[in-house]
C-alpha cells in the first residue's frame, strides 16, 4: 500500500456509532445492520445491511447537490459508486468492496485526474450543482504563498509557535512558493488524496469525496496526491499516465505542488481535531519547509 498517516485518522473516526433512528429517519425503518464506516471526517458515512451507504452529509448546502452531478457524471478512467436516492441532507450510495491504493496504481491515478482536469473554467471559483461556475474568484492566479499564508493564520493558534514562524520564512522565502501555479483552471476535486482513492476487486479506480470540488489548479489535487512520499516509481507512472490524457504538468511542478500543499495540510490542521490529535501533518511540513522530501 501507498504510504498513508491519514488511514488512522478515519479509523479513529469511525469508531463512533449513530442512532439508528437518524438513519431511519431518512431511509425508513430497516431490520439491516448499521455500521459507521471509516471514511471522510467531513460527512458521516453508514454502510446499511450489505448493500447501502447512507451518507450524511453534516453541510449539505451546495456540497451536496454538487457531489450529485459529479457521482453521477459519465467517467471512463474512474468510477464512482451509484447514486440510489437522495434527501434533504443525504444521499444514498451503492456499498462497494474497496482496497487501498497501492504502489502499482501510479499509471491508473494518473488517468483518472487527467479525465478529471479536462473539464477547465474561465476563472477559478466555486462550482453550482452543475458544475458551471458559479461564484468566480476575484483573484488572478493561484500562488502557493498567499495560499499558505491564508491558512496559517487559521492553523497558528494550533501550530507550534516555531513551527509557524519556519512556516511563515518558508512561504516568503521558497521560490516555488512564489509562482503561479496555475496554467488554467480545471475542474479540481481538491481532495485528491490516497485515503479517497480505492481499487474494486476487478481493479477499476474508486474516486470518493467529492463536495470539495471546485475551479481551481490542478497542482493543488496532485499536492494532496503525492503527500506522504510516495515511491518514485508511482510518481513516474502517474505523470506518464497524466500527460498522455492531456493533462499539463508545468516546469516545477513537483516542487510548486508541494509548496501549495502546506496550504492544504494547514487547512486541514485548522479544522480537523482528529487530525490535530497526531503528529502527521506537523512532522511532514516540518520536512518540507527543511527541504526534507
Amino acid at each position: 500500500m501507498l504510504p498513508n498517516p491519514e488511514r488512522a485518522w478515519y479509523r479513529a473516526a469511525a469508531a463512533a456509532t449513530i442512532d439508528r433512528a437518524e438513519v431511519e429517519r431518512r431511509i425508513g425503518p430497516t431490520p439491516e445492520s448499521v455500521e459507521v464506516l471509516v471514511g471522510g471526517l467531513a460527512n458521516i458515512n453508514v454502510r446499511v445491511g450489505r448493500d447501502r451507504v447512507l451518507r450524511i452529509y453534516r453541510d449539505p448546502a451546495g456540497r451536496m447537490a454538487k457531489e450529485t452531478t459529479l457521482l453521477r457524471r459519465t467517467w471512463r478512467a474512474l468510477r464512482t459508486p451509484t447514486v440510489l436516492a437522495t434527501g434533504d441532507d443525504f444521499l444514498v450510495l451503492e456499498y462497494l468492496e474497496l482496497r487501498p491504493l497501492t504502489v502499482n496504481a501510479g499509471e491508473a491515478a494518473g488517468r483518472a485526474l487527467a479525465e478529471i482536469h479536462a473539464l477547465t473554467y474561465a476563472k477559478t471559483g466555486d462550482l453550482g450543482p452543475d458544475l458551471s461556475l458559479a461564484t468566480p474568484s476575484p483573484y488572478e492566479g493561484f500562488a502557493a504563498r498567499g495560499y499558505g499564508h491564508a491558512m496559517l493564520s487559521e492553523a497558528e493558534p494550533y501550530l507550534d509557535p516555531a513551527l509557524a514562524a519556519r512556516i511563515a520564512a518558508f512561504l516568503d522565502g521558497n521560490a516555488y512558493a512564489a509562482r503561479d501555479g496555475l496554467d488554467v483552471p480545471v475542474l479540481c476535486h481538491c481532495d485528491f488524496k490516497t485515503s479517497n482513492l480505492h481499487v474494486t476487486p476487478d481493479g477499476a479506480l474508486v474516486v470518493l469525496d467529492w463536495e470539495f470540488a471546485w475551479a481551481g489548479p490542478r497542482l493543488l489535487d496532485i499536492g494532496q496526491l503525492l503527500r506522504w512520499n510516495p515511491p518514485e516509481a508511482f510518481v513516474r507512472a502517474f505523470a506518464d499516465a497524466y500527460r498522455a490524457g492531456g493533462g499539463v504538468l508545468i516546469d516545477g511542478w513537483r516542487s510548486i505542488a508541494e509548496a501549495i500543499d502546506v496550504g492544504s495540510m494547514l487547512g486541514v490542521f485548522a479544522h480537523n481535531e482528529v487530525a490535530r490529535s497526531t503528529p502527521d501533518i506537523e512532522r511532514r511540513l516540518a520536512e518540507i519547509v527543511a527541504g526534507e522530501h
